[in-house]
């Protein structure tokens, strides 16, 4: 019967996640004033700079509360230039004891007032002066804008804040995924390895592929969700040719872990009864003995086994339910490194001899 020797290897642990990508920035622009959409002055899907002109709102309402504003100011300055003059006056001939002081009070408070009138147009032109700003709308950052969701010629800005578009950053780019608590707790009790695990972030896109750069980790979130068990993570990954967009879909790989000579044996070889695990040992009288064991991690179809097993230990590996504890068996030793089709064919019953105590 096929057997293989437990053995002493290097075993790195990476985790798969499935992550969605995402902007780093993301900004609706939209409509803060009310008006009829005149212009659009870009190409949508193409890349826009910060401070590029993007809409025209129809300004010549704005412009013309703008010009009322100013020609208010206008009046109450030319207002506010004569009641100073009136005041010095009567202020004189009220200190030369020719006028009464309620006459002079009187020019007093027609100063005041025309102050705080001039100061209340001074702010109408100003709050006039940027509601016609708002009629040109700016990109906020350095992006891919997307498609226009207004078409030209609508009443935009009426009663909320239309969204027109959305500009996105596009280098880097997040991914965003979560992991299970045990893998955070394995990788954290590793601190040795962060280095190394900063290097090693691949991302799979959809089509199967490597993406050609590494990411680097940019947020673990501050608490476990106690609804799934899981951690978020957000990893970073540069983009300087546009090929990820948000929204996209990508398998992250990790490396959680690194265990130097560590025991392992192949997955096949292992049972799972009611979430206890174990294996079929040979002895050295050829006889079977089911061995519990508790093992750590998966990879490459072999399993790392933390107790209850020994490097050069011999482990039955195919046949197994055809195996009692008890048994004696001739025992066929595959290397360990033997494909598994190959170790499959020389594991054919015909060969197999076992007789029961």
């Amino acid at each position: 019967m096929k057997v293989m020797k437990a053995a002493k290897k290097d075993m790195p642990y990476w985790g798969e996640f499935v992550g969605t990508i995402s902007a780093v920035e993301s900004v609706d622009v939209r409509a803060r004033v009310a008006g009829f959409l005149l212009e659009k002055r870009f190409d949508e899907g193409r890349k826009v700079n910060k401070g590029d002109l993007l809409f025209v709102i129809d300004p010549k309402s704005f412009q013309e509360d703008l010009n009322q504003a100013e020609s208010g100011l206008e009046y109450n300055q030319a207002l506010l230039a004569k009641a100073k003059k009136d005041y010095e006056r009567f202020k004189k001939l009220y200190d030369d004891g020719v006028v009464s002081r309620e006459e002079f009070e009187s020019y007093q408070t027609s100063l005041a007032t025309y102050k705080a009138q001039v100061r209340d147009n001074a702010a109408q032109v100003e709050n006039a002066r940027i509601q016609l700003g708002y009629t040109k709308i700016y990109s906020p950052i350095d992006g891919i804008i997307g498609r226009v969701k207004v078409d030209l010629g609508n009443l935009v800005g009426q009663g909320e804040n239309t969204l027109l578009a959305t500009v996105s950053t596009v280098d880097p780019v997040y991914v965003s995924f979560s992991i299970p608590e045990s893998d955070y707790i394995r990788a954290r009790r590793n601190p040795e390895m962060q280095e190394t695990r900063e290097k090693e972030i691949e991302l799979i896109l959809a089509d199967g592929s490597k993406y050609d750069v590494n990411g680097s980790f940019s947020m673990i979130d501050r608490a476990v969700d106690p609804q799934t068990g899981t951690l978020g993570i957000r990893v970073s990954f540069p983009n300087p040719d546009g090929l990820l967009r948000p929204g996209q879909y990508g398998k992250v790989r990790v490396l959680i872990e690194s265990l130097k000579d560590a025991v392992v044996v192949p997955t096949r070889g292992v049972q799972d009864t009611q979430g206890m695990k174990s294996i079929y040992k040979v002895g050295d009288d050829g006889k079977v003995v089911n061995q519990p064991i508790k093992i750590g991690f998966e990879a490459d179809n072999m399993v790392v086994v933390t107790e209850g097993l020994n490097a050069g230990d011999t482990v039955i590996i195919d046949g197994i339910r055809r195996v009692r504890p008890g048994m004696e068996i001739k025992p066929i030793v595959v290397p360990m490194d033997t494909p598994q089709n190959e170790a499959a064919s020389m594991g054919n019953p015909q060969d197999t001899e076992q007789k029961e105590n």
